[in-house]
Formats: structure tokens, sequence, C-alpha cells
């Protein structure tokens, strides 16, 4: 089993997250999370942002379909309106409306945000040893942590010390 997740690009705290088998594509796994997320909430993002194992036609169609608009890096060879940046990431022109093409480098430098998060989870956690015996001991696993990263940052919300939201070190030896 994996996880996916999907992280707020403001603070990198987790907003969804589900345990999903390891077997699957990157783009099915990435359709089903889109969708089980936007459709868990009326209050939508303005973009979803997806590395290029994510792209296809249809997991940018499953974004938009929720008025969502998807950054998901394109292939070098992908067929349509390709939009190359300097940075030499590609993205699908025809799913992203014109006056964002200008912002596309920065919007999907915020992935950095999820793969520094999926960092400090595997060394923090040890979230690279997940149980693979069954779905619900998965979805346990894949949890812990990120009720613990939420926990972590209402604690530092609660003490007035934004600082220490993405810190789970910081609350180790507070008694209770």
């Amino acid at each position: 089993y994996t996880d996916s997740c999907i992280v707020d690009d403001w603070w990198m705290l987790p907003i969804y997250w589900d345990a999903v088998s390891a077997n699957k594509n990157d783009n099915t796994i990435f359709r089903s999370t889109a969708d089980d997320f936007l459709s868990s909430t009326d209050t939508k993002p303005i973009f979803l942002i997806g590395d290029a194992g994510t792209d296809s036609q249809k997991s940018n169609k499953v974004v938009i379909d929720h008025g969502v608009i998807p950054i998901i890096a394109a292939r070098a060879n992908s067929v349509g309106e390709i939009i190359k940046k300097d940075s030499g990431n590609h993205f699908r022109g025809e799913y992203i409306p014109r006056m964002y093409h200008r912002l596309l480098g920065k919007l999907y430098d915020l992935r950095t945000t999820v793969e520094r998060k999926n960092s400090n989870e595997v060394v923090g956690h040890h979230r690279s040893k997940m149980s693979n015996r069954e779905i619900e001991q998965a979805r346990i696993f894949v949890s812990i942590p990120n009720i613990t990263a939420l926990l972590t940052a209402l604690t530092a919300f609660n003490v007035g010390r934004l600082d220490l939201i993405r810190l789970p070190s910081a609350f180790r030896r507070v008694s209770i």
C-alpha cells in the first residue's frame, strides 16, 4: 500500500489522505483521490497540482469537472496544446486559462511542498515501513502522522507560535 495525499500549499498541512493499493497506476490513484477530495468539500481550491506521472486527458478532466484548474506537468511528447516553460516543464494549455500561463512555473514549484512533507513523514514517522497486510491497517498507518501534523498545527496556533506549525518535535516535552 501507499498513501495518496492532498496538501494545503500555505501551511503544508494534509487536508485529505487515504491509503491505496501500490500496484495501481498513478493516473488511477490521482483521479480517485482528486474526485474523492473535490466531492467531499464545498470549498474548492483554485488549482490542483500534480506531477507528470498523473498526466492524462482523464486526470485533467476530473479536476476541470469540479471547477478547479489542473496544473499537471505533461510529458514532453504529449499531444495537444503543450506549453513549454523555461524550466523544462510542459503543461497542457487547453486546460489552463491563458491568464495563468505566465505563472505556471511558479505554481508548479509549489509541488515541492508535497515533496518536503513526504520526506518529513518518511524520516520522522518511519513511513517507509507501511504495513502491507490489510487496507485498514495501511489507512491507520497513513492517518497517524497526518493527524499528528494537524494536532501540532492546532497546538502551535493555540499557544500563539505559528512558527511551530510544521515542527512535529516542538511539543514533545509538554506535560499535560
